[in-house]
């Protein structure tokens, strides 16, 4: 990628020719003409040293020196891309700045270097301009790269495009070289790894590396590439485009960077989130890698503009306004959004609990930024807006720390109040007993007198973690409450109309009644059915012998399970 961008930009920019002057003044009488000059004979297609050099101020100096400077000069200007734009420039003999000086500036970059006009009337570069170039040339250029570039044959000085045959050679060798020092740092970095992630201990630590490498060698690369081409004397358009793209793999780098540091932050967030008991935090994670990562790539392309010259205070202005209009459009939207972070930040529900929100019941499967997803029990998925959620009433059964079983037993009349108290303590010691139900507050009573049936109060709990443990707990109650009272002899009653035919086998013998049980008896039912009772069986019957399930405990030893004495 890095290298399509560099080579799209050369090409782009190093196809242009560069723009020449038509007929390069040989006068001084101007501040255009002095700057016009020394430019414009000092093209590809103009090169004459000697005339660039006439608007300078001798002050003592050879023409050979003279010349020198001119060279120097441009190539300052060229290195550090500071274009002029002599069109800009005074084009009258008698111009004078708003301090009344006779005095030019060519680049606000460099306020030392200017024309200015002498007693004669000439614009011509001021002795402390020249001064200050050959200082600027020495920071800029080596006197190595000076001789090294005075030895190259004759026959690679030719030039394409303004720019010389040895120049493309060299310019390509610097890509080489950087394209070669990204790979080994890669390499280095990937080979790093393991053994940091050996002395650190730390997961992170090779994820970290891991993000960085290819951004880093990437940045040292254009590090490469920026130290280089000013060294390659380049026309200004050239060094300009190889700024543009050094600026642009320089940004690109720590986009890339900081793009690829969001996965690891969210990683890292992600190993939190998985240690909390909340399920709200997991869903939450995506959602803070995905705004993260729009959030970068949004600062990177500003970035990018901005170092291709786009106005991007403009840009922002204009699309404030259009943001305005935009927000007034889509305010439901908005709305929506705002309530995610209500829901975030409130934390009515997590992922996975049971809601009823807005006429919907279901489990929360998603919560997004725009609406929450809630897969019903017959399996469709509804999508209701956050915003409604946020103002909605929501009844979040997930959130029951104990399960409310709350029912009425009928019993017939026929039942005697010691198998009705019995009957009671039967189902208390069948509460105590479960595993899964709540030890410390329950109401067993017998509760009233029904138009068809003696009515037995069930108040309980239990706590458990899903819907499907309270239902097997409360089909394993119900079940033992159905045995103890076949245990009892007690029958439950319904609304049902019955006609007794009382047949005597003979005038005035009475009719034989089944004898309830003794109060022993039934004192030993109602301690057999309490806790490791001997029968006693908190995880449900079971019908065959012996299928003990692993989750419950095994049926209590004949000694353990001996009655109480009865009180």
């Amino acid at each position: 990628m890095q290298a399509r961008l560099v080579l799209g930009l050369l090409v782009a920019f190093l196809a242009v020719p560069a723009a020449t002057l038509a007929a390069p003044p040989l006068d001084c009488s101007t501040p255009r003409n002095a700057a016009d000059s020394l430019f414009g004979w000092l093209q590809s297609d103009s090169m004459s040293p000697a005339n660039a050099a006439r608007c300078l101020e001798p002050a003592g100096r050879t023409p050979e020196q003279l010349k020198r400077l001119a060279v120097e000069a441009k190539a300052v200007f060229d290195g550090r891309v500071l274009y002029v734009k002599t069109e800009d420039l005074p084009a009258a003999p008698d111009f004078k700045n708003e301090r009344g000086e006779a005095r030019v500036i060519l680049h606000a970059e460099l306020p030392e270097v200017f024309v200015e006009r002498n007693a004669n009337g000439q614009w011509l570069w001021s002795k402390s301009s020249l001064d200050s170039i050959e200082a600027i040339y020495a920071e800029t250029y080596s006197a190595f790269g000076d001789r090294l570039i005075g030895k190259i044959p004759a026959s690679f000085k030719g030039t394409a495009f303004g720019i010389a045959l040895w120049q493309y050679l060299a310019l390509i060798l610097v890509f080489v070289v950087g394209l070669a020092v990204r790979k080994v740092l890669q390499y280095i970095a990937a080979n790093r790894l393991q053994s940091l992630v050996a002395r650190f201990g730390k997961a992170w630590t090779a994820k970290l590396v891991a993000a960085v490498d290819s951004p880093g060698a990437t940045l040292v690369m254009a590090g490469i590439l920026a130290a280089a081409y000013p060294q390659l004397r380049l026309p200004i358009r050239a060094a300009a485009a190889l700024s543009v793209a050094v600026h642009m793999l320089v940004v690109i780098s720590i986009i890339w960077a900081a793009y690829r540091l969001v996965d690891v932050l969210a990683d890292a967030l992600a190993i939190r989130a998985s240690r909390t008991q909340s399920k709200l935090d997991d869903q939450l994670v995506p959602l803070v890698r995905r705004s993260l990562k729009v959030l970068t790539a949004v600062v990177g392309v500003l970035f990018i503009l901005q170092n291709l010259s786009v106005d991007v205070g403009s840009l922002l202005a204009g699309l404030g306004i259009g943001g305005l209009a935009l927000a007034m459009a889509a305010k439901d939207t908005l709305a929506n959004f705002f309530g995610s972070i209500v829901i975030f930040a409130d934390k009515p529900f997590q992922v996975g609990d049971w809601v009823v929100v807005d006429g919907v019941e279901g489990i929360i499967e998603e919560v997004g930024f725009r609406s929450t997803r809630i897969r019903t029990f017959y399996n469709s998925l509804v999508t209701v807006p956050n915003s409604k959620i946020a103002d909605a009433k929501i009844d979040n059964y997930g959130a029951r720390k104990y399960r409310r079983v709350y029912a009425t037993l009928n019993l017939t009349y026929s039942t005697t109040p010691e198998q009705m108290q019995a009957f009671v303590e039967g189902i208390r010691a069948i509460i105590r007993a479960n595993p899964f139900s709540r030890k410390d507050y329950y109401e067993i009573h017998f509760s009233g007198y029904g138009a068809h049936a003696l009515e037995v109060m069930l108040y309980f709990f239990f706590e458990c973690p899903s819907w499907t443990i309270e239902l097997r707990e409360r089909a394993n109650v119900y079940m033992e409450i159905l045995r103890l009272a076949k245990e009892l002899g007690v029958a439950f009653a319904m609304p049902t109309r019955t006609l007794l035919h009382d047949y005597v086998a003979a005038p005035g013998a009475a009719r034989e009644l089944p004898e309830p049980p003794t109060a022993e008896r039934m004192a030993e039912v109602v301690n057999a059915f309490g806790p490791r009772g001997a029968k006693a069986r908190p995880g449900g019957p079971r019908v065959v012998a012996g299928a003990w399930c692993a989750d419950q405990p095994e049926p209590a030893s004949p000694e353990e399970a001996a009655p109480a004495k009865s009180a």
